[in-house]
């Protein structure tokens, strides 16, 4: 097994545990089984767009080089989010619903690349949470943060893995990128334990 391999590998023992409280998450098991009622999808997208605004926020400050590299502009989700909220109703509310004061702020590309394991990992399992979604009668207009990238999305999860393995080699670097991810990680469930009622707020 290869050093690059074992980088990914070591990401995904290190938020296992996270990932899959996440699954037992009330809101996204419903999401993903379609026994949601709209008002909890709208409170379920309004906690979502709570984190990926803040989150987003910081992208105009990633590296330039790196930014390039992975299309890092082309990854931001809050604009689809905010489409959703919108077409199920919630737009006058999404200016004031509230930001996720712990959102990731990466400084270095090791640390992006930690934080976008988790946002970017998230896109795998939308696709399957969109075909429950229109079972619920959600058109595209109302998931479109669940089919995130479209026939795009396997490409765009090679692009980010790619670029990560470039650091695989590199200890601290490697350190970087594992610290950075348990971290988005951790402020990500706990932003989200708050979900119900979300939109009314």
């Amino acid at each position: 097994m290869s050093a690059r391999t074992d980088l990914r590998s070591r990401l995904r023992v290190a938020t296992e545990a996270a990932h899959e409280r996440m699954h037992l998450h009330s809101g996204f098991r419903g999401a993903a089984n379609g026994s949601l009622t709209l008002a909890e999808y709208r409170d379920l997208l309004a906690r979502l767009y709570g984190f990926h605004e803040a989150f987003d926020a910081a992208f105009p400050s990633a590296p330039a080089a790196f930014a390039g590299a992975i299309d890092l502009g082309a990854r931001a989700r809050s604009e689809a989010l905010a489409r959703d909220l919108a077409a199920l109703g919630l737009a006058p509310r999404i200016s004031s619903l509230p930001r996720c004061a712990t959102a990731p702020r990466p400084l270095s590309e090791p640390q992006w690349l930690g934080a976008l394991y988790v946002t970017e990992g998230s896109t795998l399992g939308g696709a399957q949470i969109a075909r429950a979604l229109s079972t619920m009668g959600i058109g595209e207009d109302g998931r479109r943060f669940f089919t995130a990238y479209g026939e795009l999305r396997s490409g765009m999860w090679r692009l980010f893995l790619s670029r990560l393995e470039t650091w695989a080699d590199d200890p601290e670097a490697s350190d970087a990128v594992e610290t950075a991810a348990v971290a988005a990680f951790e402020s990500f469930e706990v932003w989200m334990r708050d979900w119900v009622g979300a939109a009314e707020r």
